[in-house]
C-alpha cells in the first residue's frame, strides 16, 4: 500500500472513530431532549403515519389526536397522563427550532428561570447563553475558523454546529463573582466533564485534511487524536452544563473557564444570590425591566434634570416593561421597529403619550446589557436622548414570549428582534456579539 493511500485511510479512520463517539453523544442528547425517532419495524396503516399518496393533507388536530391514541393503545405500559403527553409534544416542537432563546424548561428549570427574571438566582449566581462563535444558534454559518487555507468545497471543514456556554450576567457578590468569573467567560468543563463544542471537532477535521495533504505529521495528528478521544470519553452537552451551573442552592461545582484562550479553574459553592432590583443608590437607578419598573422609574426621575440608569447585568427583561419605561422617560414618537424574517410588516415601537420634558439620561451599559435592556438603550441613544457608558453591549435584542404550562413547566419563544431603523437585516442584528 502506498504511503499516500495509507495516510488517507489513517485520517479517515480517525475521523470515523471520533464521529462514532460524537454520534453516541448526540443520541444521548436526543434522549435527554425527549426527541422522537421513527422506525420502520412497524408500518402503521394510519393515514397519519403512512400513505401511498403524496397529496394527503392531514389536519394538525387529527395528527396529534391519532398519535395520542396510538401511544395510549399500543405502548407496552398504560399511558394515563394526557398533560405529560402534551408537554412532551411541546418540548419536541420547541426543540426542533434549534434556537437557544426558544427553549422548553421542565417545572424546576422554569421555576429557576422565573426567579432569575426577578433578580433572585440560584446555582453559581450567573446567567448564560448558548453561543456559536459570535452568532446565534440557527443563523446561517459564515465559515469555519482556520479554514481559509482549504478549498471551499472541502467537506471535512463542514461541522455540525454545537454552541458554547457563555456567561452573560454575573450577580455582584454572588458565588461566581467571588470566584472571579467574568461576563464573556466560556465554560470548558464542569466537574471534570468537557463541554462539547464545535471548535475542537473543527480543528481536528482541519488537521486531518492537513495530514492528508502531508502538511502535518502522523505524530502530530496522533497527539490531537488522543486528546480529542480523551475529551469525548467524558463529555456533556452544553444544555446540561448550563443546568448544572444555573440551578441548585447547595453543593460544590468544579468549573474550568476559557477566557480568551486561557483556562481558569474554579471551585464554586452553589448558593442563593440576588441582583440589586429596583433601587436608587448614590443617584444611580438600577432598572431591571420587570412589571413594576415603570412606576418605580416615574418616581425616581421626578423633578430631576439629569439621571443615570444602570442597565448592566440586565438580560431577562420583557417587551411590555420596556415599552412602559419608554413612556415614562421619552417623548412621544417612533423609536424603531420589531422585525422578523417572515417578510411581514415590521411592528413600530411607539411612545404614545410619553414625557414632554424628559431629563438628560446617561445609561450604564456593557456586554451584560442584553435583550430588552439593549433595545431600551438603543431606542433612547438612537434618538439622541441618552448617552451610553459603553458602545459595546450584548448584541442581542431578541423579544421573547414566556409561556407557562399547566404542569408548571414552560417555554420561551423568540417572536422578533428590535432594530432602531427599518431595513436592517434581522439576521445581522441578532448575530451581534454572542
Amino acid at each position: 500500500m502506498s504511503e499516500t493511500k495509507s495516510s488517507v485511510l489513517a485520517a479517515v479512520g480517525i475521523v470515523l472513530s471520533v464521529g462514532a463517539v460524537y454520534t453516541g453523544l448526540q443520541a444521548r442528547q436526543k434522549a435527554d431532549l425527549g426527541s422522537l425517532q421513527t422506525s420502520n419495524s412497524d408500518v402503521s396503516t394510519s393515514r397519519m403515519l403512512a400513505s401511498r399518496s403524496n397529496d394527503v393533507n392531514v389536519p394538525a388536530s387529527d395528527y396529534f389526536y391519532e398519535l395520542t391514541q396510538k401511544l395510549k393503545e399500543q405502548y407496552v405500559e398504560p399511558v394515563t397522563d394526557d398533560q405529560k403527553l402534551a408537554s412532551g409534544a411541546i418540548r419536541g416542537m420547541v426543540a426542533s427550532l434549534a434556537d437557544p432563546d426558544s427553549s422548553y424548561m421542565d417545572k424546576n428549570q422554569f421555576r429557576a428561570f422565573l426567579a432569575a427574571r426577578t433578580g433572585k438566582y440560584e446555582g453559581i449566581g450567573a446567567d448564560f447563553v448558548l453561543s456559536l462563535n459570535g452568532r446565534r444558534m440557527g443563523s446561517k454559518a459564515t465559515g469555519a475558523e482556520g479554514a481559509s487555507d482549504l478549498t471551499p468545497d472541502d467537506a471535512l471543514v463542514t461541522v455540525q454546529e454545537i454552541p458554547k456556554v457563555k456567561v452573560v450576567c454575573v450577580v455582584p457578590g454572588g458565588p461566581a463573582d467571588r470566584a472571579g468569573v467574568q461576563v464573556g467567560d466560556v465554560v470548558d468543563s464542569v466537574d471534570g466533564h468537557w463541554v462539547v463544542n464545535s471548535d475542537v471537532i473543527r480543528k481536528f477535521k482541519i488537521a486531518s485534511k492537513l495530514f492528508t495533504n502531508k502538511k502535518l505529521s502522523r505524530a502530530q495528528l496522533e497527539i490531537m487524536r488522543s486528546e480529542i478521544r480523551t475529551k469525548f470519553e467524558k463529555a456533556i452537552f452544553p444544555g446540561k452544563a448550563r443546568e448544572k451551573l444555573f440551578m441548585g442552592a447547595s453543593g460544590v461545582v468544579n468549573v474550568v473557564w476559557n477566557r480568551n484562550g486561557t483556562l481558569k479553574k474554579t471551585v464554586i459553592a452553589r448558593a442563593p444570590s440576588s441582583l440589586p432590583g429596583l433601587t436608587e443608590v448614590n443617584g444611580v437607578i438600577e432598572l431591571p425591566l420587570v412589571q413594576s419598573s415603570a412606576d418605580f422609574l416615574k418616581n425616581a426621575i421626578k423633578d430631576k434634570a439629569f439621571v443615570t440608569i444602570d442597565l448592566r447585568n440586565n438580560t431577562l427583561g420583557d417587551v411590555q416593561s420596556m415599552k412602559n419605561c419608554l413612556e415614562v422617560i421619552a417623548p412621544k414618537g417612533h423609536y424603531g421597529y420589531f422585525v422578523t424574517q417572515r417578510h411581514d410588516t415590521p411592528t413600530p415601537l411607539t411612545v404614545t403619550n410619553g414625557n414632554a420634558h424628559p431629563p438628560k439620561i446617561k445609561l450604564l451599559t456593557d456586554q451584560s446589557t442584553r435583550g430588552m435592556a439593549e433595545a431600551f438603550a438603543e431606542a433612547l441613544s438612537s434618538r439622541g436622548l441618552a448617552t451610553l457608558s459603553s458602545g459595546s453591549m450584548g448584541g442581542d435584542t431578541s423579544s421573547r414570549q414566556i409561556i407557562q404550562l399547566p404542569d408548571g413547566s414552560g417555554y420561551t419563544l423568540v417572536t422578533s428582534a428590535y432594530q432602531p431603523k427599518a431595513g436592517t437585516s434581522v439576521v445581522t442584528k441578532r448575530v451581534g456579539a454572542r
